[in-house]
């Protein structure tokens, strides 16, 4: 991959056509609810944070039992309490002021994190030097206010794979992911408390919702199983 200097010369010139285009995907998308914007689920002594963008909101679910918080508890079982903290548009640099905005347990130990962040860096174009310092900045201030074990940080969502979008807008949207999730993995690598976790590429139609850019029903299932697969050694 080019440096990233020179894919931002490459992409001016197409900016004015990719934010019409991203406009055009705005209107014509169906408007789909969140479903567990601020969501606590079960009892259990064990606490675990999910905070994140969309996916933690569960735009596209059908219900609060099929978003990403409502499978987690499914997963985890009656031990664990889920407390779920999410925003759609949410990018990397708001997100522990948001999490410190509705956090309900600040006594509480957490077991865990689970971040899904980054898509909309990617949308917006935050450069990779930006993205890696203000993700440093959030696992540190989550870590400090969790006292968290471990923390979970989820590839950025596949964009370039989004149905919704044309292949020009796939096409940057792709470099520009590639950029970031090198960031995730060098701080990955630097901080043997962070699980970094790719996602697999082969999404089938069904994993998309109406609006073919949030998971569905399926799609958020798919993702928490992955998950806790990958974590699977932090949870014995």
């Amino acid at each position: 991959m080019v440096p990233y200097w020179l894919f931002q010369l490459q992409l001016f010139p197409w900016l004015p056509f990719l934010v019409y285009q991203a406009k055009k995907v705005r209107k014509s998308s169906p408007k789909l609810p969140a479903q567990s914007p601020i969501l606590t689920l079960g009892q259990g002594e064990k606490h675990v944070v999910l905070l994140g963008e969309s996916t933690v909101a569960g735009v596209g679910a059908s219900s609060t039992s099929t978003t990403l918080a409502g499978h987690f508890f499914r997963i985890f079982g009656k031990s664990y309490q889920i407390e779920a903290i999410g925003k759609k548009g949410l990018r990397v640099k708001e997100a522990f002021s948001l999490y410190f905005k509705h956090n309900k347990s600040e006594s509480k130990k957490s077991e865990g994190v689970l971040l899904f962040l980054g898509a909309n860096d990617c949308f917006l174009l935050t450069s990779p030097q930006v993205f890696k310092k203000e993700l440093e900045s959030l696992i540190q201030q989550i870590q400090k206010s969790t006292n968290a074990e471990w923390i979970y940080l989820a590839a950025i969502p596949p964009v370039h794979l989004f149905p919704a979008f044309s292949e020009q807008m796939r096409s940057f949207l792709y470099k520009q992911r590639y950029y970031l999730m090198r960031k995730m993995e060098e701080i990955a690598e630097s901080k043997p408390q962070v699980i970094f976790h790719q996602i697999p590429m082969d999404l089938q139609p069904e994993f998309f919702s109406a609006d073919g850019i949030h998971p569905s029903d399926l799609g958020y299932q798919k993702i928490a199983e992955l998950a806790i697969e990958k974590m699977k050694i932090y949870l014995s």
